[in-house]
């Protein structure tokens, strides 16, 4: 019964990963979900600078912080393994709900583009983006990276699935497709305002911060493999130059 139970508590998390996803693309396109990154009504005038780039570092920590080796090995002293992933899925969905709820609109309109082929090469390359940022999770192992197949195998009484290390498709171009994602999706708009430019710009800061810890990370648990890896392929640009 345990093991059933981790594996529906994993089934689960999986779906509020997908659905977390799916309201983020809405919320920064500002379209087709209840709130959105401009609806609502300016209450904090230029508070609402530091309330929203709070928001996005409570976020941002959330998600370096939980993916350290040293975390992971203190945080399953508690949570079971099996189910380890899937509790991130949880917490991820949790604070971006916060984020949602308390996010401070900023409407003033930066740019605004009115031609339609432009507006929708923009929307294109912002869904596009989503798509190939989903995409990348394959390269781990899909029901992997969302916690799934942990539970799966540990219902069957297997260890878990080992994804070994390599440099494939997306992860042959840049070293980092998901967070390359992250930084161009706010600024793939038609219509950017003052609280999407701030989002853009907190992201594209928190990327490039956090991208240290994490290859640091990776080499220390990687070794030589990860270095040479460095040498090969760009970090974020593709075709840039080899180890820059």
């Amino acid at each position: 019964m345990k093991r059933l139970f981790f594996f529906v508590y994993a089934a689960l998390g999986y779906l509020v990963g997908l659905a977390t996803i799916a309201y983020l693309v809405g919320f920064l396109a500002d379209f087709a979900v209840p709130v959105t990154i401009n609806s609502g009504t300016p209450r904090f005038g230029w508070l609402s600078v530091p309330i929203n780039v709070g928001l996005l570092a409570l976020f941002g920590a959330h998600h370096s912080l939980t993916a350290r080796t040293s975390f992971k090995r203190w945080w399953t002293r508690w949570v079971p393994e099996p189910i380890e992933r899937a509790t991130y899925l949880y917490m991820t969905a949790a604070l971006t709900a916060a984020l949602v709820l308390c996010w401070q609109p900023i409407p003033a309109t930066v740019w605004q583009v009115n031609g339609p082929a432009l507006s929708a090469a923009l929307i294109t390359g912002y869904l596009l983006t989503w798509t190939l940022m989903f995409a990348s999770t394959f390269h781990f192992g899909h029901l992997g990276f969302f916690g799934l197949d942990q539970a799966w195998q540990h219902l069957h009484g297997r260890p878990p699935s080992e994804v070994p290390f390599a440099s494939r498709y997306l992860y042959a171009l840049v070293r980092h497709p998901i967070s390359v994602g992250w930084m161009l999706v706010p600024w793939l708009t038609p219509h950017m305002t003052v609280g999407q430019l701030l989002w853009a710009i907190t992201m594209t800061g928190y990327v490039l911060i956090a991208t240290k810890f994490e290859e640091a990370d990776l080499v220390r648990s990687l070794g030589a493999r990860y270095r040479r890896y460095q040498t090969e392929v760009p970090a974020f640009v593709p075709g840039a130059r080899r180890g820059a």
